[in-house]
């Protein structure tokens, strides 16, 4: 983007959860998302930017298909987000776990514990 850049002191915290370097979003305590008008002039829309989720959320995309994302920022001039993903599909696979019968087991729970919603009958020792 041509947006200014990042200083390189903040590069680090980017992929931080709740980090941003735009604007605050102006809460309306009355909605349960704030809103802003399109540039258009038309309805109001949720604000999607600001929240520090985007970029943490995108490399953690990009490493569940065996990729990564790198910043590259110039200060006073923009950033560049780069992607790396497998090229070929049976590069990257899915990680799945297994379900056969013989790790049926591992998943199976012999005996449910009761929780707070329905407890137990009679007590137990």
């Amino acid at each position: 983007d041509k947006g200014g850049g990042v200083p390189l002191r903040k590069i680090d915290r980017l992929f931080n959860y709740m980090y941003s370097t735009a604007p605050r979003p102006r809460m309306d305590t009355s909605r349960a998302a704030p809103l802003v008008r399109k540039p258009s002039g038309g309805r109001h829309s949720p604000v999607t930017a600001g929240f520090g989720y985007g970029l943490p959320l995108s490399r953690l995309y990009a490493r569940y298909f065996q990729g990564d994302i790198h910043l590259y920022s110039m200060e006073g001039h923009g950033t560049s987000a780069l992607v790396y993903l497998k090229a070929l599909s049976s590069e990257s696979v899915e990680r799945l776990p297994v379900y056969n019968k013989s790790a049926w087991r591992h998943y199976h729970e012999a005996h449910e514990a009761d929780d707070w919603c329905v407890p137990s009958s009679e007590p137990r020792n």
